[in-house]
């Protein structure tokens, strides 16, 4: 309880966390495509409507590292995160991803 105001702040519960993008400064938001192989080339399974890719931010950095990109470098990326509904923090669903 706020002591001071008598009311309990509660912020927004947020169970999914989902990476998103936009092109247009905002004006369309779309989720990151999925690679469809990993690393070693293997299909990535997982349904079309639950299957995006979703990195880690610097709101996370203490845990991993944030996506780097440069505005030198148009259309490459790098980043920690999973491929899934939503983002994981469980060290074994998390991979590094670079854009090509």
């Amino acid at each position: 309880v706020d002591q001071k105001h008598g009311v309990q702040s509660k912020g927004k519960d947020e169970d999914a966390i989902k990476t998103v993008i936009t092109f247009d400064k905002g004006g369309v938001w779309s989720y990151l495509k999925a690679p469809k192989v990993d690393s070693v080339g293997a299909p990535i399974n997982c349904p079309k409507n639950k299957c995006w890719l979703h990195l880690h931010g610097v709101t996370n950095f203490r845990n991993y590292a944030p996506f780097y990109s440069t505005e030198t470098a148009v259309g490459i990326i790098m980043g920690t995160g999973n491929v899934g509904e939503s983002l994981r923090f469980e060290e074994d669903q998390v991979n590094t991803y670079i854009s090509r």
